[in-house]
């Protein structure tokens, strides 16, 4: 008889948590409506472009197609800092274009290693560039305040900034 009473509770509180979180996933923030800004397409390319190289940082060898895809998201990566650096520079903030220029230089970096990719360490030095563009992108990210994922910071943004302005 017990067994009977904890599988209907059970059962019922599952039915409960997927039918909250069914309603939550139709309701889209109006700002993930909106149609992206071309600086948002820009940067979505990076990102599609870093996450290629971050799937690889794991391996201790690269075949060469890995290294085609390597180069690729390399210059793919450059020519958008060449873009943001030309389009969308911000000559009064000193510290956004110091950080777009060392975006720029790691995946130049990261293109000259992959044309060189028989010298030896190239693999850890394609790895060392993929983990300098990472630290770019996540020095930038704060400098700028913008999450990546905003639904993970709800209300937060608001608190960060007050810590911010109290400093």
């Amino acid at each position: 008889m017990y067994k009977i009473l904890v599988t209907l509770i059970v059962f019922s509180v599952i039915c409960f948590s997927v039918q909250v979180k069914a309603e939550d996933a139709d309701t889209a923030p109006p700002e993930q409506k909106k149609e992206k800004s071309e600086l948002a397409k820009l940067l979505e390319k990076v990102d599609q472009d870093y996450k290629a190289l971050q799937a690889l940082s794991g391996y201790t060898s690269y075949k060469k197609k890995h290294w085609k895809l390597i180069k690729k998201s390399g210059e793919n990566i450059l020519d958008v800092a060449k873009i943001l650096r030309r389009d969308y520079a911000r000559p009064e903030d000193r510290k956004y274009e110091q950080l777009m220029k060392k975006m720029q230089d790691s995946a130049k970096s990261l293109v000259k290693v992959a044309k060189n990719n028989k010298k030896e360490g190239a693999v850890e030095d394609a790895q060392w560039y993929v983990r300098k563009l990472q630290q770019t992108c996540s020095l930038c990210h704060k400098h700028l305040d913008i999450h990546i994922y905003p639904q993970l910071f709800e209300g937060k943004k608001s608190e960060m900034k007050e810590k911010r302005l109290k400093k």
